[in-house]
């Protein structure tokens, strides 16, 4: 199935990519932000703490230039193909503006800034009064027409692993190369599955050349998650399993396609033994680890009832 759409929406992509990677540990992103009370809505990334404060372990996973910010909600605005100019920087401060009226912040619970896949041209930082701040890759300014404004270059940030997902979207192969690798080193891939294969969606497609080609048009989640899965599919298809299993960086997709297998043979059983199934036992069986599937295939073999395959758990949801 193809997942393309008219126009790649690069703000969706990043945000599908810092979703998996940090609602996990407590941190809300949304890749849509009403920025006023009506339509349209900015392609923005909204990251949000959702306790009391944002944890050291939080801000392991936040790259450089965010993992700093003390403010309850961070705004950014990605500029993945396109050039830094005066517009950019204006009308980051109008949605700042905006959005802190629309969602009744106080000043302080907001931090805006712009996130930029290309290195500015010369002169830019200068002429706009950037300074840098913090790690490299970092810069601030305070526009003549009020506010701060905040500059995160891609290809500027340290090859670390808080800053690998953000890099992989940088405009420089070179340092698109250089965030995959270091996401396999520092393990990055045992976050999910989910992750793993958009991860290696991405690689698939940004390795290829530049983020202007044609073949980044129309790029959705979805396609770039398909392409992942694909390749993790082949990949474990062609490897012999004593191989496969001493790849950490592949054993949850192993694990995900068993799981998937084991889901789809209790679930034809099942069904087989008892047509229409009540709510909750499909979610219940997908959402199982692969010993408890094992014991439930064993038992609904001869089972009489659902009784007799889930035991004491019955029916009810997971």
């Amino acid at each position: 199935m193809d997942h393309r759409a008219t126009k790649t929406c690069w703000h969706c992509l990043v945000g599908e990519t810092l979703k998996m990677l940090l609602e996990p540990i407590g941190i809300e992103v949304r890749s849509e932000v009403q920025i006023v009370s009506l339509p349209p809505k900015a392609d923005l990334i909204l990251i949000r703490r959702t306790g009391g404060g944002w944890t050291d372990d939080q801000r392991l996973f936040l790259a450089d230039g965010l993992r700093d910010l003390d403010a309850d909600q961070i705004l950014a605005e990605l500029k993945i193909t396109e050039n830094l100019n005066e517009d950019v920087l204006s009308k980051i401060t109008v949605y700042d503006t905006l959005y802190l009226e629309t969602a009744r912040l106080k000043r302080h619970q907001l931090q805006s800034v712009v996130i930029s896949s290309t290195t500015p041209r010369p002169g830019f930082l200068e002429q706009y009064a950037f300074e840098p701040v913090g790690p490299g890759g970092v810069y601030e300014s305070r526009p003549c027409w009020g506010g701060t404004v905040r500059l995160i270059l891609l290809n500027e940030l340290a090859d670390e692993a808080q800053n690998a997902p953000l890099k992989c979207f940088a405009s420089r192969q070179e340092e698109r190369k250089k965030a995959f690798e270091t996401i396999e080193h520092a393990g990055l891939f045992r976050i999910s599955v989910a992750f793993e294969r958009t991860i290696v969606g991405l690689w698939r497609l940004l390795m290829k050349g530049s983020l202007n080609s044609p073949e980044m048009e129309g790029i959705t989640p979805e396609y770039v998650s398909q392409l992942g899965k694909e390749w993790l599919d082949w990949l474990v298809d062609v490897t012999p399993n004593d191989e496969l299993f001493s790849l950490p960086k592949f054993g949850l997709c192993l694990e995900q396609k068993l799981q998937e297998e084991r889901s789809g043979i209790l679930l034809r059983i099942l069904r087989r033994h008892f047509s229409n199934l009540p709510a909750g036992v499909e979610s219940k069986v997908i959402a199982a680890n692969l010993d408890t599937l094992d014991a439930w295939i064993d038992r609904a073999i001869d089972a009489r009832s659902l009784n007799d395959v889930f035991g004491d758990q019955g029916t009810t949801k997971p």
